[in-house]
């Protein structure tokens, strides 16, 4: 059986509010009433030692006052049980009933007295002697109306079971809306597990309180961001996969057909030697032992990479030239689309070890990435560029800083630029700046980008190694 939080908190405050709340007001209903009933009857005694002690003839006229005074109707019998003076009608039937009245001594209290029923009222009754001399001894018979002395008793007994009542009722509203303000948001939570566990991974809006229900809205916040991260994660491991498996049907048939352009390419150079024009050939032959090496890594692209090459792949080079390669074998394609290439080689060589295929990869990807960026537009008339600087950076690291005057990332992708498969270029395949980065971690370093005024510039820091310039 289903017990919600609401229900636990508001039954046990709600049984003792109560209980506490009926004790209270039944003890002083009770005392109310029994001092409304002692008043009455103390009240209606000082009356009737008025009566006794009298020294005048208790006459009608003066009973008549005193039942003025005190709400009861009195009646004076003498010692034959005759009616001297009375304050109400008597026949023959009523004064045989109030004759059977016993003499109850000094009037006390009333509510244990005998009950006589006169023309449809019932009269609590006393009968107390009245000094008098002996030779006419007389008797005072008291009828005080019961709903009077009921009266007077709900009017002392009423007043703490109302406010009983209407505590018992407030605790009820005030128990109901505390409960709540703590299951509301608890129901809040609820429904935010079950987005959660549909796949919405939305954040939770933060209590104004600082409380143990904010401490766990932080944590389930907490728990988003590290669901969001690993989906992210999942979903480009699997993006990586299907490309790994799609390109390893591509990866043979192309590398063959590289392979054998390569070799026409060579066999045309040996039977048509061009001499001082040959720079072209050798130039398209480089490329395509580029493309064949590339295809092979990008077939390796969804494989995990050590968190640092493994020293036996390292090898000591030189910066300065690998830079100055890569210039030249992207240089004809930034003339042909118009952008000037930038390049002030260090007064000293910079050398370090490194993997150089994968350096060359991370270089030729930011270049191309800068090219395609800086390309100008059919409205636009400004210079395009793209530069590249190498420096060191203390205490024993090299910066590598590619520039372009291009506009820039869009918005939409300025926090995934590094991820694979995004791109905000019509043609682009979103995996360079991914291959880059990761190689760039390969080797210990990192990869940033950044807007200095109206360029962009992609920072690679890399540690040096045990190499020295």
């Amino acid at each position: 059986m289903r017990w919600p939080i609401q229900r636990q908190l508001l039954v046990p405050m709600l049984l003792v509010i109560v209980l506490a709340s009926t004790l209270s007001s039944g003890v002083s209903a009770w005392v109310g009433s029994r001092w409304a009933r002692r008043e009455e009857s103390d009240r209606l005694a000082r009356v009737v030692a008025t009566l006794a002690d009298a020294n005048f003839p208790l006459q009608e006229s003066v009973l008549q006052k005193l039942a003025g005074l005190s709400g009861a109707e009195f009646v004076v019998w003498d010692a034959q049980q005759q009616a001297q003076a009375a304050t109400l009608t008597l026949d023959a039937d009523v004064r045989d009933r109030l004759k059977a009245v016993p003499e109850t001594g000094p009037l006390s209290d009333l509510s244990s007295n005998p009950l006589v029923e006169i023309q449809g009222r019932r009269f609590l009754t006393a009968k107390v002697p009245l000094r008098r001399t002996a030779t006419r001894p007389l008797s005072l018979l008291v009828l005080y109306p019961e709903d009077r002395w009921w009266t007077a008793t709900r009017g002392a007994v009423l007043p703490p079971l109302i406010a009983g009542g209407v505590t018992a009722l407030a605790a009820l509203l005030l128990t109901a809306l505390w409960a709540r303000r703590f299951t509301r948001p608890i129901a809040r939570m609820s429904q935010q597990s079950e987005s959660i566990a549909s796949g919405d991974f939305q954040p939770m809006p933060l209590p104004v309180r600082d409380d143990e229900l904010r401490d766990l809205t932080l944590s389930i916040n907490r728990m988003v961001e590290q669901l969001t991260r690993y989906e992210q994660q999942v979903r480009r491991n699997e993006r990586l996969k299907t490309l790994g498996q799609l390109g390893a049907g591509l990866a043979h048939q192309l590398r063959n057909w590289l392979t054998g352009a390569r070799m026409a390419l060579q066999v045309h150079a040996r039977e048509c030697p061009l001499g001082d024009q040959a720079e072209s050939t050798e130039m398209a032959l480089r490329q395509l032992g580029l493309m064949e090496s590339y295809l092979q890594r990008f077939l390796t692209l969804g494989a995990r990479r050590d968190e640092a090459v493994r020293p036996a792949e390292r090898r000591e080079l030189s910066l300065t030239q690998l830079v100055e390669d890569v210039l030249s074998l992207v240089r004809p394609r930034s003339g042909h689309v118009g952008v000037e290439l930038q390049w002030s080689a260090p007064s000293s060589p910079i050398r370090m070890l490194g993997d150089h295929d994968e350096l060359q990869e991370l270089l030729v990807n930011l270049l191309l990435n800068g090219i395609d960026a800086a390309t100008p537009r059919e409205a636009e008339s400004l210079a395009a560029w793209v530069r590249v600087e190498l420096n060191d950076m203390p205490p024993d690291c090299v910066r590598l800083r590619v520039l372009d005057s291009g506009p820039g990332p869009s918005v939409a992708i300025a926090n995934q630029l590094f991820e694979p498969f995004v791109t905000d270029k019509p043609e682009g395949t979103g995996l360079g700046l991914a291959v880059a980065k990761q190689i760039a971690e390969s080797h210990g370093g990192t990869l940033r980008w950044s807007r200095e005024g109206l360029a962009t510039c992609f920072e690679v820091a890399l540690p040096r190694g045990s190499s020295a310039d």
